[in-house]
């Protein structure tokens, strides 16, 4: 009999509790947009894996990664994972989020302490009463190693551990640089397409490489000769060429630049009521060193008391942090991967160097530093750097009126203002710096990227059924791209020169109208006027009569 009351009682507990949930779901009412509770996760979790199989949970994965199939893994996460977990696997797209239970985050415990069985065994299954669907033939007609590879992609993201944290910050203490060149061994693939990036090759000595000169240099026509003896560092190669002299132990820019798109010279020289850091030093370029001003960037811990570097370019440390301790002994808690950070500190990775800005404390041992003394990889860089303030409505130097970059190397100061940031997407999730066949290091064409979170008909736009339907150009034409209009090439490096807005926002030819800066409407089609693109978005049908 007390068996029996025990039981009685037990259940009478259950139906209370389940009395309680039915009302709280009533009065609340049953949105997928709810948080489910503490209670329904543990139970969900529960009846999940216990419905995993001992035979599955203790499979082990057969592929070993290697760049390729690391590459194939991403692309597959990307293609069937990222609209509700997001890019990174954190969860939070707009549809993961409105999911109920929402999108699970992979990259914390509770997904990485699965074993490698019961993650494959999800992913090809799918979770019953969830979003997850199953990824298993014929759902997705992918090969039989599909789930293998995301399950590596989905340990690639694994967030560090707090140990992992606490190693990191005891071994960037602690280690010391030692080049690029000690990464070479373990990571060849990625090595050798570093090494033909831009990052790689933005100081050059010509010396060391004779072809690094790309005109000749007694035809500059603009300022006085020098030669290239007396050329001690090249700088740059893609848009605008550079040539730096040694006097002392210091760099100084002579006063002309080689414009590579227009194969044309032209003067150099930093002028008044431009760059913040002007009127701190004297108007000849021969007493405008470039460390204060250039080789922060452009370098692996630069010391600004010695004046040396670790290594010249953007070398592996540069983002990864002090390589020796790694080198010796590698494991995930003694080096940085701006992977695996919060989107903000990986962002900042690139804005460093990719914003205009100044230091928080100026002057730095009486001299006027245009990068963000003190930071590396790892710390805070709002603890060392303010990016360049605007007020809305003024044309400056670095900026336009509405706020979008006026000029080269702000792709941060964009960036930041984009709802792209605000969602957590990252500078890699686009780039991939180690270096690619494609424009700008971008892991695809950039239609491809674009259209692999903006496919036609998606929840992120754009909401037409073709891409032909939304730009109203054809499919294939130069109005068709994405970044025709989304990035237009409005921002000056060097004059009749532009390189692409990062704020990734449509700027109409109303805009042209009232804050004067550029539209990619009239920016193509040179021969009209804005009041003739402004009626031709009139009879757009999905065109908001309300936004200008």
């Amino acid at each position: 009999m007390k068996r029996r009351g025990t039981v009685l009682l037990v259940l009478l507990v259950v139906e209370i509790l389940a009395a309680m949930y039915g009302i709280v779901v009533i009065r609340h009412g049953f949105s997928a947009a709810d948080a489910p509770s503490s209670l329904e996760r543990v139970m969900f979790r529960t009846v999940r894996n216990l419905g995993i199989p001992r035979s599955d949970k203790d499979s082990k994965n057969p592929l070993t990664p290697t760049p390729e199939l690391m590459h194939e893994a991403r692309e597959n996460f990307t293609n069937h994972c990222a609209g509700c977990h997001g890019l990174d696997g954190n969860g939070r797209s707009g549809v993961g989020q409105n999911l109920y239970p929402k999108a699970q985050d992979l990259r914390v415990p509770a997904t990485q302490n699965l074993t490698d069985g019961e993650l494959h065994y999800i992913i090809t299954n799918g979770v019953r009463h969830t979003g997850m669907p199953a990824i298993g033939n014929p759902h997705m007609g992918e090969d039989v190693n599909t789930a293998w590879k995301l399950v590596l992609f989905i340990r690639l993201i694994a967030q560090s551990t707090l140990q992992e944290k606490a190693e990191q910050t005891t071994a960037t203490q602690s280690a010391h640089y030692v080049g690029s060149a000690a990464c070479q061994k373990c990571h060849a693939e990625i090595y050798e397409r570093w090494k033909k990036t831009p990052m790689a090759n933005v100081v050059r000595d010509p010396r060391e490489h004779p072809d690094a000169i790309i005109p000749d240099l007694a035809t500059n026509n603009v300022s006085k000769k020098f030669t290239k003896d007396e050329v001690a560092f090249v700088y740059g190669s893609l848009w605008k060429q550079r040539y730096f002299t040694k006097i002392g132990d210091d760099y100084f820019p002579e006063p002309a630049q080689w414009d590579v798109i227009n194969k044309a010279w032209r003067p150099y020289k930093v002028a008044d009521g431009t760059d913040w850091w002007v009127k701190f030093y004297p108007s000849d370029n021969m007493q405008r060193p470039t460390g204060p001003t250039c080789d922060g960037c452009h370098s692996v811990d630069y010391n600004i008391q010695t004046k040396q570097v670790a290594e010249w370019n953007v070398g592996c440390e540069r983002c990864h942090g002090p390589g020796s301790e790694h080198v010796e002994n590698a494991t995930r808690g003694n080096v940085l991967n701006p992977a695996r950070m919060d989107y903000v500190s990986a962002t900042d990775t690139c804005i460093q160097c990719h914003s205009q800005g100044r230091p928080l404390s100026s002057p730095i041992e009486g001299k006027y530093y245009d990068w963000p003394v003190g930071y590396h990889v790892g710390l805070n860089l709002r603890d060392y750097w303010q990016l360049e303030d605007h007020k809305l409505g003024e044309l400056t130097f670095t900026h336009f009126p509405d706020g979008t970059a006026h000029k080269n190397r702000m792709q941060g100061n964009d960036f930041v203002q984009s709802v792209m940031y605000r969602r957590g997407v990252t500078c890699f999730d686009c780039h991939d710096v180690h270096g690619t066949g494609n424009y700008a290091q971008l892991r695809k064409p950039a239609n491809q990227i674009c259209m692999d979170c903006h496919g036609p008909g998606s929840r992120n736009g754009p909401r037409e059924a073709t891409l032909a339907e939304h730009t109203h150009h054809k499919e294939g034409s130069a109005g068709s791209d994405c970044v025709a209009c989304h990035m237009p090439k409005i921002e000056v490096t060097i004059p009749g020169v532009f390189v692409r807005s990062h704020t990734f926002a449509f700027l109409t030819p109303a805009m042209t109208d009232k804050y004067k800066i550029p539209n990619p409407c009239t920016s193509c089609h040179s021969d009209k006027t804005t009041a003739w693109a402004t009626e031709a978005m009139r009879h757009w049908p999905e065109q908001s009569p309300w936004r200008e």
